[in-house]
C-alpha cells in the first residue's frame, strides 16, 4: 500500500488492536534494511468505537494477525522513485518477516533446497558474486569453490550451490520407503522413525505437508522397523484456540514446529477460529495433578479475564501465583491449574 498524506516519506505499518507489535516491528526493520526510511508501527482506533480498529481490513479479518503496510508516500518524489526501483525488495522484506515470525525457514527468491539438503541460488538480472555472497553471509571464494568457477562472470538463470549437504541429513544413514496409509501425517511418520518433518520433506522434495494414500516416501531405516508396524500416534492432548492465538504461538508453547502442528491436525487452512480444537503433543504424565497448567499472558489480558476463562476467581489466581498486585506483563507465565 502507498500512503498519500502530504509531506510524508518512508514506510510505516498499522497493526490490529488484538495483536502486539512483534510482526509489524520485524517487517518494518526488514523494509529498512532494504533501503527505505522507517517511520513507525502503530494502531489506530475507530472514533465512534475505540475498542475497534479504524481500518476495515484490520477490523473484519477474523482471528488472524493482519498488518497494513504502507511502503512509501506516492506524493513524495523520493519515495516515488524508491517505489519504482525497489518495491520488490521492500515486499520481500515483509515476506521474510512473516516466514520467520510463523516459524518457517525463509528462502530468498531464486533459492531452493534439494532433497539432499544443498541450498542453491538461481542467478537473476543485476546479480554479482559479491552481492550473492553478501546476502547469504559467505565469501566469494567459497561460492567459486563450491561451483568450480574460474572467473567472476555469471549468467542469468545459472544455478549456484551455496553450501554443502545439510549436517542434519548427513547423519540419517540408511533409508527405506514407507507407503502412506489412511490418517497418516508427516508428524506421525516422523515420530515413528525418530526424525523430523523438515528432514522428511527434504528427503522427499516435498513443498507441502499434504500426503495421499499409497504415496511412497523415503524415511530413515530406523533399525529395520517394518512398514506394517507403523501406526499413528494415539496419545494427544486437545488444545482449545483462544483469542490472540496463532499457530506459531501454540507450536512454540508445546515445543514443536508449525509444520508439525499443521501435519498433526491435517490443516488445509492456516486460519484459526476461537474455540477450534487442535491436537497437541500429550504431556508425559496422564495425571493432570502431576503437572501445573501454564497460561502465557498476552496483550490485553487481565487477571479477571484469565480467571473467568479458566473458571477461577481473581483471588484464587493470585494465590496460585503468589501475586501481590493485579499487574501483568506480556509473556508472563501464570499457573492456572495445579
Amino acid at each position: 500500500m502507498q500512503g498519500h498524506s502530504g509531506g510524508g516519506e518512508g514506510a510505516e505499518i498499522v497493526y490490529s488492536l488484538k495483536n502486539d507489535s512483534t510482526l509489524a516491528d520485524m517487517a518494518l526493520n526488514n523494509i529498512g534494511e532494504a533501503g527505505q526510511i522507517k517511520r513507525k508501527v502503530y494502531q489506530r482506533r475507530l472514533p465512534e468505537n475505540p475498542n475497534q480498529d479504524y481500518y476495515y481490513i484490520l477490523r473484519e479479518t477474523g482471528n488472524t494477525e493482519p498488518i497494513l503496510v504502507e511502503y512509501g508516500f506516492i506524493d513524495s518524489p523520493r519515495d516515488a522513485q524508491k517505489l519504482r526501483t525497489n518495491l520488490n525488495n521492500y515486499v520481500e522484506g515483509v515476506v521474510k518477516a512473516i516466514a520467520e515470525y510463523t516459524g518457517y525457514t525463509y528462502y530468498p527468491p531464486g533459492t531452493s533446497t534439494t532433497p539432499g539438503g544443498v541450498n542453491t541460488y538461481t542467478v537473476q538480472k543485476g546479480d554479482t558474486l559479491y552481492k550473492i555472497a553478501n546476502r547469504y553471509g559467505i565469501s566469494v571464494s567459497e561460492i567459486k569453490r563450491l561451483n568450480n568457477l574460474t572467473s567472476d562472470t555469471l549468467q542469468i538463470g545459472q544455478v549456484l550451490k551455496l553450501s554443502e549437504s545439510s549436517s542434519d541429513d548427513s547423519n540419517i544413514g540408511d533409508t527405506t520407503t514407507y507407503i502412506v496409509k489412511k490418517n497418516d501425517t508427516l508428524y506421525g511418520i516422523a515420530s515413528k522413525y525418530n526424525t523430523t518433518v523438515d528432514i522428511l520433506k527434504r528427503l522427499n522434495n516435498l513443498t507441502t505437508n499434504t500426503l495421499y494414500i499409497g504415496q511412497e516416501i523415503i524415511v530413515p531405516n530406523n533399525n529395520g522397523t517394518p512398514d506394517d508396524d507403523i501406526t499413528q500416534p494415539s496419545e494427544y492432548d486437545i488444545y482449545i484456540v483462544k483469542k490472540g492465538d496463532s499457530l506459531w504461538l501454540i507450536a512454540n508453547n508445546y515445543g514443536i514446529t508449525v509444520d508439525e502442528l499443521v501435519s498433526m491436525n491435517n490443516l488445509k487452512n492456516l486460519t484459526l477460529q476461537i474455540g477450534q480444537e487442535l491436537k497437541v503433543p500429550a504431556t508425559e504424565s496422564s495425571d493432570d495433578t502431576d503437572n501445573d497448567k501454564i497460561y502465557i499472558v498476552q496483550r490485553g489480558d487481565t487477571l479477571w479475564s484469565i480467571a473467568r476463562e479458566n473458571n477461577l476467581s481473581v483471588d484464587e489466581l493470585k494465590q496460585l501465583n503468589n501475586l501481590t498486585s493485579n499487574l501483568l506483563s506480556v509473556g508472563q507465565e501464570l499457573i492456572i491449574k495445579r
